[in-house]
């Protein structure tokens, strides 16, 4: 690791000027053990909220150090891979370097604003590891129709293991699904930045689609995520940690540089600074980035429930480009069945027009995509959809493309 190639001549990067307006609104904090469901239900997948105690309020007090330390002794020897970052690589590009886990601990300490490691595992974990952080949550994030009502073959990871060096950094993204997001943070300190979706800042970031979710049942998948280059911590003036005085300054996306770099980036519409034991929920389909002003060690993960169902829902319409009065009548007319119905019948739906229009991918990205299917190709329940993408395959020669989840959720090359 110590190794790592340090050779390459450092780009010339423009950043973009900062608006000098606060956030718009601060993120409430809240104690989980005394939450009720009237004061969670308006803020639910609505906005930023920080959690405390959020793994205290089942089963009494949790050793999370404990807890970190079984994790690491069990797979210390476990080759990983991480993302290593370099203020000379092209403009959002990381390196991909595989270690034993017990290295790149060992290692990542040492991180730098310019020059920092990632790790972000959601196949790490076993699933009795899994179980005592799940356990532990609070009644009101129980619920989760992933797990519960979804099909297997579509299911989604259940925890993910997070590990930064100081300077680290995840990407500008907003998730796929449009679940509801949680992180928590086992130690360290974290910033998050939010801004709402919107056309104007889907602009602003050079928004890119890429499918990450149902890639074994459509080569274009049934979800994706909206992905930017731009990195609002680009460039730190002063010492970057809590109480010193320093600034961000960020850096446009890619698409933007020349033509849109002297736009201001506003103030991001929430900001807060996460602390070790605290849990941060949060809207997935916002933009959002985190930057690690001291090595952290998180887990995190999503859920659907019933109250951001329609918003899951509708993603996956929307991806698989249904009409939208066709979506929207849907959405409507299936709200009072059960959960599990609901969900059998928008994938059956979304399936239905992925399959007839294999759209969702604009032209250049067509010219690399051989679509998979035809227009008689159309599942009309989950349990042909096996034996459509048969057919599909046979007619077009396509291969179904496995993905390759490991890093999918926070950053893409």
């Amino acid at each position: 690791l110590r190794a790592w190639p340090l050779r390459l001549k450092p780009r010339r990067t423009q950043m973009a000027p900062l608006a000098d307006d606060a956030p718009r609104h601060p993120v409430a904090r809240l104690d989980a053990r005394a939450l009720t469901e009237e004061v969670w239900a308006p803020l639910d997948g609505v906005v930023p909220v920080i959690l405390t105690s959020a793994l205290d309020s089942a089963h009494g007090p949790w050793d999370a150090a404990e807890w970190c330390r079984r994790v690491c002794d069990r797979h210390g020897t476990q080759r990983v891979k991480f993302s290593h970052r370099r203020s000379d690589l092209p403009q959002g590009k990381v390196q991909h370097v595989e270690a034993p886990l017990q290295m790149f601990l060992s290692e990542v300490v040492s991180g730098t604003h310019e020059a920092n490691s990632l790790y972000m595992g959601e196949h790490l974990l076993e699933p009795d590891e899994q179980k005592d952080v799940l356990q532990r949550l609070p009644g009101i994030l129980q619920e989760d129709l992933f797990r519960e009502n979804f099909p297997p073959e579509l299911s989604v990871p259940a925890l993910c293991f997070i590990v930064g060096g100081p300077g680290s950094r995840s990407t500008l993204h907003a998730d796929h699904l449009s679940w509801t997001g949680w992180n928590v943070l086992l130690s360290g300190t974290k910033l998050w930045h939010f801004y709402k979706r919107s056309p104007s800042n889907d602009r602003l970031f050079a928004a890119r689609r890429v499918p990450q979710w149902g890639l074994d049942v459509h080569p274009l998948g049934l979800a994706a995520n909206w992905s930017s280059d731009a990195d609002l911590f680009f460039h730190c003036e002063g010492e970057p940690r809590p109480g010193s005085s320093h600034a961000f300054r960020p850096r446009h996306a890619s698409a933007h540089v020349g033509g849109g770099a002297g736009v201001a980036l506003p103030r991001p519409d929430f900001e807060v600074v996460q602390r070790a034991g605290e849990m941060i929920v949060f809207p997935g389909d916002w933009w959002h980035q985190t930057y690690h002003y001291t090595a952290s060690v998180a887990v995190c993960a999503q859920y659907c429930n019933r109250r951001n169902l329609p918003r899951v829902l509708g993603h996956i319409l929307d991806w698989c480009d249904t009409p939208v009065d066709v979506s929207s009548d849907f959405l409507k007319s299936s709200s009072s069945l059960e959960p599990a119905a609901q969900v059998r019948q928008a994938l059956e739906v979304a399936t239905k027009y992925r399959f007839q229009c294999g759209a969702g991918f604009d032209d250049q990205h067509r010219r690399h995509v051989k679509l998979a299917a035809t227009a008689e190709a159309r599942p009309s329940s989950m349990g042909t959809l096996r034996a459509c993408e048969t057919r599909c395959r046979q007619r077009s020669g396509w291969g179904v493309r496995h993905a390759s989840r490991t890093h999918s959720r926070f950053f893409s090359e």
